[in-house]
This record gives structure tokens, sequence and C-alpha cells, in this order.
């Protein structure tokens, strides 16, 4: 009861839970060579990729192939479902956007985006994966939006009741408020952390936000402003490997500013604690601008100075402890 004689609500969202015991969502974003967007009706059941009925019959098949490899053998693939939307979508028609990594330093997941009758969608998906000597007869679909960048809010509220109770919201103001010709913002299904919801995937970039407001989100489309504010919001690229190395480019984002999402970037680790987990990892950290002209490196140490212990789903009884990472030196090297 409050002191007033009201009932006073005991649901525990996760997030909420995470925001009042400081989680830090650096280095929690996911990592994957290919993401592909399709769009899919709604509702969405928990695992949409164990519901054969709602998935077209040749996606339904490369699931299986893949869950019959070794783990280590499977690629690194991350699928996604948006909504139809009345001003995106086509009767008859489902759009896939295809994302796949480039070789070297990057700036920008390539993107193929395509326009497929629904009968013919799954023909794509399979020939994408695994007959690309085919992959051009699906031309006449393509669809020329290389410049378009599409915003992701996770929604699914059949993984977690947080991800519509905050992120329906924030997906509803940013459609309504921030969507051009060349910005589209989507519902999408879960794609990993819900614990910080609403959270947001900015593609091709490949950049994942946690706890996300209205402005938040303003500011993070129209990169401008002070970035400062939105540092503890940045969950890391799924450009950079997981965990060290994401947490590392957020301290260096503090420095740079908006300018640095610009800018081709490789991470690597130069050297790590042999303990398991490990506790610490040097990284280092290229980048240059697309013509050149900028260039050069940061290297530093990275720790996991801490641990915050939360459970990671709303209604979950028992709590995971996540590292906390920590910054302990960053040089930049000409």
């Amino acid at each position: 009861m409050t002191n007033n004689g009201e009932i006073a609500s005991t649901k525990a969202y996760c997030n909420v839970l995470a925001l009042e015991k400081g989680l830090d969502p650096a280095g929690y974003a996911g990592v994957f060579d290919t993401a592909f967007a399709l769009e899919l009706p709604l509702p969405w059941p928990r695992a949409i990729l164990l519901e054969p009925d709602k998935l077209p019959p040749e996606l339904v098949q490369l699931i299986g192939v893949y869950l019959n490899m070794p783990e280590d053998e499977r690629p690194s693939i991350r699928p996604l479902f948006i909504a139809p939307d009345e001003t995106y979508s086509k009767p008859g028609y489902r759009r896939f956007i295809y994302y796949t990594r480039p070789a070297g330093a990057l700036a920008e997941f390539d993107r193929h985006e395509y326009l497929m009758p629904e009968a013919e969608v799954g023909k794509l998906i399979w020939a994408l994966q695994q007959e690309p000597e085919t992959v051009a007869q699906f031309a006449p679909y393509r669809v020329d939006n290389g410049d378009v960048r599409d915003i992701m809010v996770c929604t699914h509220g059949s993984v977690d009741v947080a991800c519509a109770k905050f992120g329906y919201p924030l997906y509803r103001h940013l459609r309504d408020e921030m969507a051009t010709d060349k910005l589209r913002v989507w519902r999408v299904n879960h794609f990993g952390g819900h614990v910080f919801a609403p959270t947001l995937m900015d593609m091709p970039r490949g950049d994942y936000w946690a706890f996300v407001d209205p402005d938040d989100g303003r500011r993070i489309i129209e990169r401008d402003g002070d970035f400062t504010p939105l540092g503890k919001k940045y969950r890391g690229s799924a450009a950079l490997t997981y965990g060290f190395v994401q947490a590392m480019e957020r301290d260096i984002l503090l420095r740079e500013g908006w300018s640095w999402m610009t800018y081709q970037r490789q991470g690597i680790e130069l050297a790590k604690d042999e303990g398991v987990p490990p506790g610490w990892a040097e990284i280092r950290i290229t980048y240059q601008s697309e013509d050149g002209s900028v260039c050069g490196a940061y290297e530093g140490r990275v720790t996991i100075a801490d641990h915050v212990e939360t459970i990671g789903s709303t209604g979950d009884e028992k709590t995971h402890a996540y590292p906390q990472y920590q910054v302990t030196r960053l040089n930049k090297v000409e």
C-alpha cells in the first residue's frame, strides 16, 4: 500500500530494475556478419523461428540446415522481422532487407533491398544463403534504397512485456514525428537485450542503443547536439567484437562525438586476460574517414570493474550478474 491507501504496482519490469541498479549497457550489442529484415504480419509468437506456419517454407528449411550444423560452423546471422506498415508496404508483397559485412574496416553494412511477391520471398532467402549464383534472377524485385536508413525499435511483447510497454510508445513517437522518405521507423521483433528496453537498432550502421526515450531517439536520428548525455545509453555496434572492444568504442565516441559515426573502423584485441571469463583486454581500434583525410587509432585497456546483479527478463526469479566494463586507459595514436 502507498501512504494514501492506493495499491502500489508490484510488476518488476526488468528494464526498470536495471536502471535502478545502474546497469551500464556498454559492450552489450549483438554481433553478426549477416542480418536480414523480413516483413512479417503481426501477431508475433514468442519464438518466431519455431513457428513454421508463419514463415516462408524455404526459411524453415534453412533454419533446419543451420540447426544441424556444428555450432562453431554456423554462419553469423541476425534474423529480424518487421511489422508491415501502411506507408512502406505493398499488398501481396514482402519487403526483404539484406545486410552483409564488407571486408575490412566498416562504417556501415552493405545493404540490398527487395520487394518480393509473398510466394517468392522464401526462394530469395534460400538463394542468398545457399545458391548465390542464382540471385540474379531476383534482380527485377530489387529496390534502389541504398541511402535509406532504417530505425528498428523492439516492440516484441510476447518475449518480454517491457518491450511492448516501453518500446511501442517510442516506436509510435519516432514513426509519427521523425520518419521521412530517407528514414524509416519499424516495429521489430526481439533482437536481444530486453533488459535495456526501450532498445533501438540503427541500420545499416549496426548500432544498438538502450533505455531510449523520445528525445534520445531524436538525437540519435539527427546525430546532433552534445553526445555526452547519450553516452550511457550506447550498447555498442554489431561491427565490433562483443564486450571489451564495444565498451572502448563508447569511450571513443564520448571523445570524438557524432563525427565518429561516419568513420570506417575496425577493432582487435591485442592481449587478453587468460582467466575464465577474462577480466581485462588490451584493445586497438583503427579508424578513417571515407575520403581518407582523417585516420588514426586508439589503444587502451578495458577491465571488468564490477557486476550488476539483476533479472534479465520481466518475471524472472533468478538474477544474472552483468559484467560492467571500464576503460582504464585510452590513448590516441596518430
